[in-house]
């Protein structure tokens, strides 16, 4: 099942521009046009927009080159041979950023140069932070898969989710009788044969969230999340909005105290510094509020859309349910509710119809009752290019019939 998906996800997956490339041109070519215009920008500037529209519509280049890098093996030795590489970059990179940091601090940037100074602060902070991270969960990960299993009886789901066509999905039951559910990324295919033959997932914890599953012995493992079942309601998500909403707040005062309080007492390049960690924890933040707050507004505007949908399970089980949709503009979309609450269960079973608060284009939506408290999220299997492609192939027809 696993090798099958993977397959359908290789004819699935469009290829898309890289656009990150072109907005890493407009912040360089924004920062060297702030210093004025000079010879080398009028020479760079158009080689450097030539060699970043490559990058971003040219199909077939090196990985190496554009950083999509294909899915590593799951391995325990792929893992400690990551853990070695990085233990013996990690301390070059921390003296590079050590060393830019006292160039910085020696010569304080006045004026034009404070861009300059700040882009290049930043991209030694971030790469500092991007191996030091990958360093402790490669070292994290070999000590879980040292550690002990837990055997959890497991009944694999399908098909496999839309949002991840290669992962393997199912349900489980905790040692204290809960029934919950999981979701392997990646699982190799003799891991995901064997959960489904054995009826057994062995991970690291038993506890939901996120774990490492492998058969014990083996060098194979998956990254695999636990969820209870926990059915989400409007209250409970009004709730942690305003909990999100509060820490939010909180942590962009607490950030522009100390920036202030460093700019005061301290001076010189310690503010920039510290301005780089204080801007990631407020975006960290906020994106952390932006994950329930896009669900809480569409249920909040009471714009609700009822869409045909018929499924491929019985949504009496309170399991995972999938199926077909069918929108108001005729496109059919498949899509999945991980954990779907008995008021959507019903709609489902008795009126075979979804209602989806906001826009019903989206990947991931909320879907409920116009008139009840249940909540869940559906993923569909239709992206906005197919509506694109929809009304391109419409609009001769269209045409033709007017004339």
């Amino acid at each position: 099942m696993a090798e099958e998906a993977r397959a359908g996800a290789a004819d699935q997956e469009a290829w898309r521009p890289r656009w990150w490339f072109l907005g890493m041109f407009a912040v360089l070519a924004g920062i060297h046009l702030g210093r004025g215009w000079d010879a080398t920008t009028a020479v760079g500037l158009p080689v450097g927009l030539a060699v970043t529209l490559v990058l971003v519509f040219v199909r077939r280049l090196p990985s190496w080159v554009t950083g999509e890098w294909a899915a590593r093996p799951t391995s325990r030795r792929w893992v400690r041979a990551q853990r070695n590489r990085l233990s013996c970059v990690l301390p070059f990179v921390l003296l590079g950023v050590a060393a830019v940091v006292s160039g910085v601090d020696d010569h304080r940037p006045q004026g034009d140069e404070v861009p300059a100074a700040v882009f290049v602060l930043v991209c030694a902070l971030g790469l500092a932070l991007f191996v030091t991270l990958r360093w402790l969960r490669a070292v994290r990960t070999l000590r879980l898969l040292a550690g002990s299993r837990t055997a959890l009886r497991a009944e694999v789901h399908s098909p496999a989710p839309i949002d991840d066509p290669v992962a393997v999905t199912g349900t489980v039951t905790f040692p204290d009788g809960s029934p919950g559910s999981f979701t392997a990324r990646e699982c190799p295919a003799g891991l995901a044969t064997a959960i489904a033959d054995t009826a057994t997932l062995h991970v690291t914890s038993p506890r939901p969230g996120r774990v490492l599953a492998g058969l014990p012995g083996s060098d194979e493992f998956a990254r695999v999340r636990l969820t209870t079942r926990r059915f989400l309601s409007r209250t409970e998500l009004t709730r942690r909005l305003r909990v999100r909403t509060a820490t939010l707040v909180v942590v962009a005062a607490a950030a522009a105290a100390v920036e202030v309080t460093a700019w005061i007492t301290l001076g010189g390049a310690v503010p920039w510094v510290l301005a780089v960690p204080l801007l990631l924890a407020v975006a960290g933040v906020a994106g952390w509020r932006s994950n329930v707050a896009r669900l809480v507004r569409p249920l909040a505007a009471g714009s609700w859309t009822g869409v045909a949908a018929a499924t491929l399970d019985d949504p009496a089980d309170r399991g995972p349910v999938t199926g077909w949709a069918r929108f108001p503009d005729g496109v059919r979309a498949r899509f999945r509710i991980a954990q779907c609450p008995p008021g959507i269960a019903t709609e489902l079973r008795e009126r075979r119809r979804l209602w989806i608060a906001g826009d019903p284009h989206g990947d991931e939506v909320a879907v409920g009752t116009p008139d009840g408290d249940d909540v869940a999220l559906v993923t569909f299997g239709v992206r906005r290019r197919e509506y694109r492609r929809l009304r391109a192939r419409t609009a001769p027809a269209a045409a033709a019939g007017d004339r």
